[in-house]
């Protein structure tokens, strides 16, 4: 086997001089480190929002709420769907998520004017109305208005960007980075390069053109990080995200994508309450946080104990039975003791509701359409006092 440098852990010298204060601070007041993980406790599970787990674990009292809405960013846009977000929530979302691919025409020569730039612009609009974007960045499979294969071939696989067939459209991105974070304030934004990579349909079919290949998605991943340093983008000026999808068969485990030789700010996961939606047959079960989250928050935890957990995408629908009904108060319930669960985990940072109505063609996850009908779970949720309205300034004395 051979091991390249990149392949282990760069040492960061605040963060190691942070952990050495904090174990010296243990010894101190303790006479010897005790050390307990709360989740992993016998008997009654106790979450409490501070303890420290284990020597240079991540934990954090405070998080942000986010959510992802239909709508594309600008100065325009940002203001009235926002405040009906934050108006529904009783409190301030942080972050803001959405979608982009690679095949983009942001990233060719096709849109050169920043003012209408898909990426620059939207990063900005949600900047100034005081939200941090969560950017996806996708790949296509097929033709739409604003995508083309310029720079990157439609469907690519984890091998084709690996190898660099869509360098072009990688350094287009971070060239608009570089130009966005070069306006100062402390501009920065989460990136989650080819989410859910690990996904596939209950037929066995993969969800991505990139999935299926663990080793080439580790390359691609760090290629991106690659590109955009060489773009002059450091590594404190964007937050890495890794965003596989919580469920996978055995063959696709989130835990075999992780690319260890990348430097990856934080881990997330796609979960879903699919109830008795119609996509979910034949598996129609009404679900909650010990199933959708608390797995998947072991097998982080297992496989990188410091690092913030985000949940990169979730909803629920509102169809509790066969009957196809919408039962208003199964998902205000759901709603509630979900978001209150999740602030009660000590390495969760970050929570992304996915405002979307896909009911066409998936499930109805909406909590927006009618800003009073789902006020009572939501608002109830947010307001575990956890969920705070956390700037950039606070995530950057946040995340290790």
């Amino acid at each position: 086997m051979t091991f390249f440098p990149d392949q282990f852990p760069k040492l960061d010298g605040k963060r190691y001089i942070k952990q050495i204060g904090i174990i010296v601070l243990l010894v101190v007041l303790l006479g010897q480190p005790y050390l307990v993980h709360a989740q992993r406790s016998s008997g009654t599970k106790l979450y409490l929002p501070v303890v420290l787990n284990r020597w240079g674990d991540f934990t954090t009292a405070r998080k942000f709420l986010g959510i992802y809405m239909p709508v594309y960013w600008t100065t325009d846009s940002v203001r009235p769907n926002m405040s009906r977000a934050d108006t529904l929530a009783g409190k301030k979302h942080s972050v803001s998520g959405w979608f982009i691919s690679l095949q983009d025409i942001a990233f060719t020569s096709r849109q050169t004017d920043n003012r209408t730039n898909n990426f620059f612009r939207q990063l900005e609009a949600l900047w100034q109305g005081g939200y941090i974007s969560f950017v996806n960045i996708m790949a296509a499979t097929q033709v739409s208005s604003n995508e083309v294969n310029d720079n990157c071939p439609f469907s690519p696989t984890a091998y084709q960007i690996a190898k660099g067939d869509c360098d072009k459209a990688i350094q287009g991105m971070a060239e608009l980075y570089k130009q966005w974070i070069g306006q100062g304030g402390g501009r920065i934004a989460f990136i989650a390069p080819l989410p859910e990579m690990n996904g596939v349909r209950s037929d066995g079919q993969l969800w991505t053109s990139y999935g299926g290949d663990p080793a080439n998605f580790q390359l691609a991943y760090q290629r991106f990080q690659s590109i955009f340093k060489q773009q002059g983008v450091n590594e404190d000026q964007v937050w890495w995200v890794f965003a596989p999808n919580g469920w996978s068969v055995n063959s696709h485990k989130f835990e075999d994508y992780y690319p260890r030789g990348s430097i990856v700010d934080a881990i997330g996961f796609s979960s879903y309450n699919f109830g008795y939606c119609k996509v979910a047959y034949p598996w129609q079960r009404w679900e909650d946080y010990t199933t959708l989250y608390e797995p998947y928050i072991e097998r982080i935890y297992a496989l990188a104990p410091n690092k913030p957990i985000i949940i990169t995408q979730t909803g629920t629908t509102a169809e509790q039975s066969y009957t196809g009904e919408n039962n208003t108060t199964a998902k205000n319930k759901w709603l509630e003791d979900n978001y209150r669960w999740l602030a009660s985990q000590p390495q969760v940072l970050g929570i992304m509701y996915y405002d979307y109505d896909q009911s066409t063609w998936e499930c109805n996850w909406r909590i927006l359409q009618d800003d009073a009908t789902f006020k009572p779970g939501y608002q109830a949720g947010a307001s575990a006092t956890a969920f705070q309205a956390l700037t950039a300034q606070d995530l950057r004395s946040i995340i290790p």
